[in-house]
């Protein structure tokens, strides 16, 4: 049964109806906060071996998770179907989890996954949430995808782009994207974009509710009218932070208090938000336009930063076609508040996708690292 936490009034709804009426489109990209503090990034490398199986650089996004004082890596190996594990803090390979492709213990598919302990880790496949141990048994699965029903004509949990999700009291629950079918299409309406975003899975029943969270302003202003609707999500203890590829918003909600917050966040470099399909026909977003990744915490501070790809033409000066992997990269710094501290462009031999963050700084894969048998990371660290 759907459970929703919050309905929205007939009066709310016509008060934001009549707020986005009256609003601009580029209005609703608010300006970005400048912070006091002087602080720079400072780029080493570092270089961790890998076994005979191991890859040099790891095609999804590696999940990190915190053991004492060691930060471990958890990377998905897609030639043997595993999860690769390694100990950024101390440097070392640590051990390989074997997944199955068929049988009982079957993982169809890896799109994400999260490390509760180190005996219970969770992948997000194809319509399945998987509870592994660390031999690579699966010892629950539940079904993540829903017919239609009470005010919901049906969808899924998916986890695409930056779009993570997090197991919470222990296993009692997973809070993550839900995509509904009616939202699926390309002629996106006012009822699907008001569509709950944020579902809960109790894990004991398997029932599913809501967070009142829905599609951007900016996203309803412009009827959905765009290449890229998938939301990046980070999970801290308090509250959700989220934000959109194609608009440099930064958005908060909290948990137990409903309460939503929209920061500003422009780059410097970039065009802050996407033009819309519609009367831009020859427009091709993944080659000209800004791509903005999840704001992820950096350990041992109170800061955060956000990555993007950023904005190019469609040719260069020369005349030279432009396309996906000549676009450049920025890494911003932000404060706890969200306000922009430092932002610089990454070097290009570094990738930008898979970023994930420790004590030591902020990880890169380097273009460049391609001995078979070591991965090697530009890392940028903060100099205060």
């Amino acid at each position: 049964m759907i459970n929703y936490r919050l309905i929205l009034s007939s009066f709310s709804i016509a008060l934001c109806t009549l707020v986005l009426g009256c609003k601009n489109s580029s209005d609703l990209i608010l300006e970005a906060t400048s912070s006091s503090q002087n602080i720079n990034l400072e780029r080493a490398e570092i270089t961790i071996p890998v076994d005979s199986l191991g890859l040099s650089v790891y095609g999804t996004d590696p999940t990190i998770y915190k053991a004492g004082n060691d930060f471990l890596l958890y990377a998905y190996n897609t030639p043997q179907h595993s999860i690769d594990v390694y100990n950024l803090t101390q440097k070392a390979f640590k051990s390989r989890i074997k997944l199955h492709r068929e049988g009982p213990n079957q993982v169809n598919k890896v799109y994400n996954s999260y490390v509760l302990n180190p005996d219970s880790i969770y992948i997000m496949g194809k319509g399945k949430l998987y509870l592994l141990n660390q031999l690579g048994e699966v010892t629950t699965s539940y079904n993540t995808i829903f017919e239609s029903s009470e005010n919901t004509e049906g969808g899924y949990f998916h986890s695409p782009n930056e779009a993570n999700f997090i197991i919470e009291h222990g296993g009692a629950a997973m809070l993550g994207f839900f995509i509904h079918y009616n939202t699926i299409g390309t002629e996106r309406t006012e009822e699907s974009l008001s569509n709950p975003i944020l579902g809960r899975l109790n894990l004991k029943d398997e029932d599913l509710s809501f967070y009142p969270l829905t599609y951007s302003q900016f996203i309803q202003q412009n009827q959905g009218d765009f290449s890229e609707l998938k939301p990046n999500f980070t999970f801290t203890a308090n509250q959700l932070i989220y934000n959109w590829p194609i608009e440099s918003n930064i958005y908060t909600f909290e948990y137990k208090s409903d309460k939503k917050k929209i920061l500003g966040a422009k780059s410097d470099f970039s065009a802050n938000a996407a033009l819309t399909i519609t009367g831009n026909s020859k427009y091709d977003y993944r080659n000209e336009g800004t791509w903005f990744n999840s704001i992820k915490p950096y350990p041992g501070t109170k800061f955060y930063y956000r990555t993007h790809w950023g904005s190019q033409p469609r040719t260069t000066q020369n005349g030279d076609k432009t396309d996906s992997y000549t676009k450049p990269g920025y890494i911003m710094l932000l404060s706890e508040n969200f306000e922009v501290i430092e932002e610089i462009e990454l070097d290009s031999d570094c990738f930008l996708e898979g970023s994930f963050a420790t004590n030591d700084g902020i990880f890169f894969w380097a273009k460049d690292g391609m001995n078979e048998n070591e991965m090697k990371f530009c890392v940028y660290s903060v100099n205060q």
